[in-house]
């Protein structure tokens, strides 16, 4: 039976079910459960030694590690985008598959934005605060009253912009089309034809920027569209527009958001990603009143069902390589015409196939 090595998040449902296919060995996050509990590159290659199958999440897994695991033949992740993490052309150079969890965070992604959004239509936030502090009497009724007369809008006939249109961005723009908005989006790899029979008007970015009462950025990084939004963009936004990041910090000027919410180019906005994963007290987003900024803790992919997301998508891309069935979201494609696939990653696949026979 093959051995795993396994330091995504623990669960012991998924234990039981992941030991009935490989044997399993638990180390890291997975055991310690600790933010920034990850191996470094002598740790990792020490824990690799004898292990066919490295079922990762966060742990960095770089050339030299790879290099030095003879013993590794195929790699899982959790991750929507494994590149982040673990170097995907070294991995195909050594024939090594990384099999990724893609879509897990799909629904919590979508689900968390589109509640910034509805937030920022309706001001929630404000009025619960101002409610719990100063109750509510007759004397401040109309004051309360006045929080949402002045600052309240109907989701309903406005516009949502969406950079960025893979599985999260699709499933935004069906929330936003079941309360009856308008969706248009920017994405230079999407069909407009194919996008149009999903009610989705492909335009160019600086047009999405222009008609939008909403902006949500969902993109995935490039090194071409590093801060993608910049202050020619918020210049061309609506005085009343609102903006959302739950994508990826790197796609948005910081200085440039910031200054159209100081100097009120834009309504609002909520963001959840930043450089680094932190905001210390001192970052000038704390200047910004909470009534015009939102800032969460880059949280929008987590929620008690990811885990089963990503670990039913996992084990099933694990059975199907094992039975040679398939080789399910591979994020190195064409590994297995490589001369190095054939002494580590091709020696797994179909290897259930070959015991029964």
């Amino acid at each position: 039976m093959p051995k795993m090595l396994w330091t995504a998040d623990y669960s012991p449902e998924w234990d039981k079910r992941f030991q009935e296919v490989v044997e399993v060995k638990r180390a890291g996050f997975n055991v310690h459960n600790r933010a920034n509990d990850y191996f470094d590159e002598d740790e990792l290659i020490e824990q690799l030694k004898g292990c066919d199958i490295f079922f990762n999440a966060y742990d960095t897994v770089t050339k030299r590690v790879l290099e030095n695991s003879p013993d590794l033949k195929l790699i899982l992740s959790v991750r929507d985008g494994p590149e982040e993490g673990t170097d995907l052309k070294a991995c195909k150079e050594l024939g090594i598959p990384v099999l990724n969890s893609a879509g897990r965070c799909t629904v919590s992604v979508a689900e968390f934005t589109f509640n910034l959004i509805m937030n920022m239509a309706r001001p929630v936030f404000e009025l619960t605060s101002t409610m719990r502090r100063d109750g509510w009497t007759k004397a401040n009724q109309q004051s309360l009253r006045n929080i949402v007369t002045e600052k309240s809008t109907e989701l309903y006939g406005k516009t949502l912009g969406i950079v960025g249109l893979g599985r999260n961005g699709r499933q935004v723009a069906k929330f936003a089309q079941a309360f009856k908005m308008d969706v248009i989006a920017y994405d230079p790899f999407q069909n407009e034809e194919a996008m149009a029979k999903e009610g989705i008007e492909l335009v160019e970015l600086n047009e999405l920027m222009s008609r939008s009462d909403y902006i949500s950025v969902l993109a995935r990084v490039t090194p071409e569209n590093h801060n993608l939004i910049d202050f020619e963009q918020f210049d061309l936004m609506k005085p009343t527009a609102a903006f959302v990041n739950t994508g990826r910090a790197a796609l948005v000027n910081a200085d440039a958001l910031k200054d159209a919410l100081k100097n009120n180019k834009i309504r609002m906005a909520a963001v959840d990603v930043f450089d680094g994963e932190g905001l210390p007290l001192t970052d000038s987003y704390y200047d910004i009143p909470a009534e015009k900024l939102i800032l969460t803790n880059h949280t929008a992919g987590f929620s008690r069902e990811r885990i089963d997301h990503q670990y039913e998508i996992g084990l099933s891309n694990l059975v199907k390589f094992l039975d040679g069935t398939e080789i399910q979201n591979n994020c190195t494609p064409g590994v297995e015409s490589t001369d190095a696939y054939k002494s580590h990653g091709g020696k797994l696949f179909g290897i259930n196939k070959k015991v029964q026979v």
